[in-house]
């Protein structure tokens, strides 16, 4: 049988030929398969002639003629059954591509779908009641229809159970999810009215085809304590549990270092090195230290834990933390890529313990120039937890009691200080672009409940380990790079020139202008941009919107460099603890290094690679969105006794449908819904981004400052909807 990574790979070969034919040989060499599964490519290749990806010219030849109107990506959809799919390649889609509610076939919001497009005229749009805003003349729309779902996005559906008496039911939580669920008697799991549950879809939706599925696990009810985390890890297919060989793994390994372990290592126990997290971190997998060289220079010392001697390739704890790809992190709790044992045992860098480490040791001149690199397997032992919080007061309170109880530290910190701004400064010639968007900080009473959401701090202590993971991941990348390879690359490609460009002609709507030199955008003149919104209103949405332009970093076997932080080449090093994609690049590393390999053991991981890129990438995306999913139900949790209360807030962006607010003293955002201002008639002005009354001409841009009222705070679909006072 083929894998689906073969078949990504065929077609990925099929949608790259240039003259449009081949022969199934031709797939053949380019899979390298056995006869064993040639007649699973030729039943592969039927289904893709039948779906009319390609067409059978002869018994063996195909041609793929009608290529150019077949697109894939991922489908989000709306609740009332349209979508979008967002292409794959840009190169060959520059725009997304709107599916109509008729065209989706079986495909769900979130998957990965394969779209037949074409061309559609539509009437120009009206505004808020079929007001009219501004002539515009009937264009062509590109729709689509789906052909093939290629990737299911959620493993499972997670609703609520309706216990009716002929044909039980599942309403999603989640609302862009269009189809209720039909659910028999003998596949309910004894659920009970109202309750919520994961299930499974045995038959997928289609025309006239209402979708059926089974209950894989009754969650509880809607009000149960802590069932927001069970519904997300089961929406996002998180696994909570490690397996039972994994767990035996872990057990097996020892609790302290042996002097066998340390032997042959460079040893750095003498060495003063801490650790710098949060306050509540409990795996610590970098430590740092610093001298001052006679010539002047800095020697910087960046130790990333050595996890991938205790994780090895075919073992049950690599598989384990290859399936989750990275540690999910929620406000109060995490779901670690590793047994506890391991994460915040032999592998944390604790304080006075000796722990195996992967050491870059990185000389730089006082404007920031490397002069000088190396890296060694090493082994030491921190002198200090310390705290971003402990760290910034040493620096920046000279009375603190931080700064006494650390004195003999004092030194270090403040020499740290000194060659980050000089990285810093570095990164910002070379253009580096800074978004610096505060993120959420909640607070939590006993219960576990949320009592004050505020800005998270980030301080000069942040800054400091933030300049020496990002100098220790671009000199490894250098290093694998210069070896040859191969190299699992972090990624972040040149941003669309169209969504630049829109973004561009908004923001001049607004009184900001977006410069470019000879034609196109460079990293250093998103740079400026940001520098001019320093202290403005408009700061946090105008970033938030000009990343939305930029292309999503990912992980790639292909060197295509960093467009934010305006390197030639970069890659992650310092997390192996949390993220598999690290764990590799050891690997690599320690295979450059003279570490011995299996013969052949280089050249079977480049051809691996582009799968572990994308499914590390797909993984990554995945924990981000169930991040912000238990993030935004928090925060309607936390606003769920405030209904009906008035509150001073910001509108962040606007569309047809209305626009979205942040309350200035809770750092919580909702919707104020079009239907819902009617002090006058409101016509939505796309090119601003605005409504405006037509009596009184009020305005509600981007920016604005309003009075809003709490009116219902839904904690299933976590939306909180406020009014215009």
């Amino acid at each position: 049988m083929l894998t689906k990574s073969q078949k990504d790979r065929a077609l990925r070969y099929i949608r790259s030929l240039k003259n449009g034919e081949f022969t199934f040989r031709d797939v053949v060499r380019v899979l390298d398969i056995d006869s064993d599964d040639r007649r699973s490519l030729r039943n592969y290749l039927d289904e893709l002639d039948s779906e009319g990806v390609i067409h059978r010219v002869k018994r063996a030849r195909y041609t793929t003629a009608a290529r150019e109107n077949l697109v894939s990506g991922v489908l989000t959809c709306h609740r009332d059954g349209y979508g979008f799919l967002v292409p794959d390649e840009r190169t060959l889609q520059k725009e997304d591509i709107f599916i109509p509610a008729r065209n989706m076939e079986d495909a769900l919001h979130g998957d990965r779908v394969l779209v037949k497009i074409s061309k559609r005229k539509i009437p120009e749009r009206r505004g808020f009641r079929g007001r009219r805003v501004g002539a515009r003349e009937e264009k062509e729309r590109t729709e689509g229809t789906v052909v093939r779902v290629l990737e299911r996005k959620y493993p499972t559906i997670v609703g609520r159970y309706y216990a009716h008496p002929r044909f039980p039911f599942i309403v999603p939580l989640d609302t862009r999810v269009c189809h209720d669920i039909r659910v028999s008697y003998k596949d309910g799991k004894e659920a009970r009215d109202g309750q919520i549950v994961a299930a499974e879809i045995t038959i997928v939706p289609g025309r006239n085809r209402t979708p059926q599925g089974r209950i894989v696990e009754v969650l509880g009810y809607p009000d149960d304590p802590g069932i927001e985390y069970r519904i997300v890890q089961h929406k996002f297919g998180l696994p909570v549990e490690f397996s039972s060989e994994a767990n035996r793994e872990a057990e097996s390994l020892p609790e302290s270092l042996s002097a066998e372990e340390a032997a042959g290592r460079e040893d750095f126990r003498d060495e003063v090195v801490v650790t710098i997290d949060g306050e509540s971190a409990r795996d610590f997998d970098d430590a740092v230290g610093l001298k001052r060289l006679p010539s002047g220079n800095y020697l910087l010392s960046v130790h990333i834990a050595d996890v991938s001697h205790y994780v090895r390739e075919g073992t049950a704890l690599d598989a384990d933390a290859y399936a989750r790809g990275t540690s999910v992190y929620f406000p109060d709790r995490a779901i670690p890529m590793l047994p506890p044992r391991l994460s915040s045992g032999i592998c944390s860098l604790k304080p006075e313990v000796d722990r195996l480490v992967i050491s870059a040791l990185i000389e730089v001149d006082p404007k920031g120039k490397v002069v000088n690199r190396r890296f060694v397997k090493g082994v030491i032992r921190s002198r200090a937890r310390m705290t971003y919080t402990s760290v910034a007061a040493i620096l920046t309170d000279p009375g603190s009691k931080e700064r006494s109880r650390y004195a003999e530290l004092v030194g270090l910190f403040e020499l740290m200080e000194e060659l980050c701004i000089v990285l810093s400064n570095k990164r910002y010639r070379r253009g580096a672009v800074d978004f610096d968007l505060p993120e959420p900080d909640m607070e939590f009473d006993e219960s576990g409940r949320v009592i004050r959401i505020v800005p998270a701090e980030r301080n000069i202590a942040h800054r400091i380990v933030e300049e020496f993971m990002l100098l220790a991941n671009e000199c490894v990348a250098e290093r694998l790079t210069a070896s040859g390879g191969p190299v699992l690359y972090r990624i972040h490609e040149k941003p669309d020139p169209l969504k630049v460009e829109q973004f561009a002609d908004f923001a001049l709507a607004l009184g900001y202008k977006l410069e470019k030199r000879n034609g196109e955008y460079r990293p250093k003149d998103f740079q400026r941009f940001v520098a001019k919104l320093g202290g403005k209103v408009e700061q946090r949405f105008l970033a938030y919107l000009m990343l939305r332009s930029f292309m999503q970093a990912r992980y790639s076997e292909a060197n295509l460099g960093h467009f934010g932080l305006a390197t030639a080449e970069y890659t992650h090093f310092t997390s192996p603890i949390r993220r598999y994609p690290d764990l590799l690049v050891h690997r690599l590393l320690k295979a450059d290094m003279g570490d011995r390999t299996e013969p052949g053991w280089k050249e079977r991981l480049a051809e691996r690679l582009p799968e572990i890129a994308s499914h590390t990438s797909s993984r990554e995306r995945n924990a981000d969105d169930a991040e912000r999913e238990i993030e935004k139900i928090k925060k309607v949790q936390f606003m769920s006794d405030k209904v009906g209360e008035e509150f001073d807030a910001i509108v962040l962006s606007a569309m047809h449908q209305g626009f979205f607010v942040e309350l200035l003293d809770h750092f919580v955002e909702g919707f104020v819904p079009a239907g819902a201002l009617m002090d006058d008639v409101y016509g939505y002005h796309e090119r601003t981004h605005s409504f405006i009354g037509e009596r009184r001409r009020r305005r509600f841009e981007l920016g604005s400052r309003v009075r809003v009222r709490l009116d219902s705070a839904d904690v299933e679909t976590a939306r909180l909807t406020f009014s215009v006072v």
